[in-house]
């Protein structure tokens, strides 16, 4: 993507109402993943990373059940931690907590036997729905912090744009 197709894109996002921003967060997401896709997601810087993981908790709580995004992030120890630790210095602490919650050890050994013989525990998958439920209740909220993320830091998206050169696609 170029620094002129970011700055429209970025135009258009900030224009946008806030149940329509699904329009431009998949470009969003697919020129950080495009970057960063095989970045460790510690050196990733703060931006993409907050952004890619809380679009990714956001839609994978609609789509399937968040629990799936906790299952997934499991085995990137610190991951997780990392993105609850973001909220919480940006001030969203409710959001921090809830978003904490359903960090549990789903990497651990007895839970990967191909058989499925020990499943996860009830808990984590109830409170899961918990976390679901507080997703869906807050959506609008979920997408204007993130539209206030990405535009806080709109100069360095651009220059990152400019910097890549094109080449992280739409």
């Amino acid at each position: 993507m170029t620094r002129s197709q970011m700055n429209d894109l970025l135009t258009g996002y900030a224009g946008s109402a806030s149940e329509n921003l699904y329009e431009y967060e998949y470009d969003l997401y697919m020129f950080f993943y495009g970057i960063y896709r095989d970045t460790p997601f510690r050196d990733i810087p703060d931006t993409a990373f907050m952004f890619m993981e809380t679009d990714g908790w956001q839609g994978m709580s609609g789509r399937c059940g968040v629990w799936q995004y906790y299952e997934s992030g499991a085995f990137d120890k610190g991951r997780l931690e990392r993105a609850a630790a973001y909220l919480k210095a940006d001030g969203e602490e409710e959001w921090a907590d809830i978003f904490a919650s359903g960090i549990h050890d789903y990497a651990a050994q007895e839970y990967q036997a191909e058989d499925n013989a020990v499943p996860y525990p009830d808990e984590w998958i109830d409170g899961s729905e918990k976390i679901d439920n507080w997703i869906y209740a807050n959506e609008l909220y979920i997408n204007e912090w993130k539209r206030r993320l990405i535009l806080t830091h709109k100069d360095e998206l651009l220059k990152l744009a400019e910097d890549n050169k094109g080449e992280s696609e739409l």
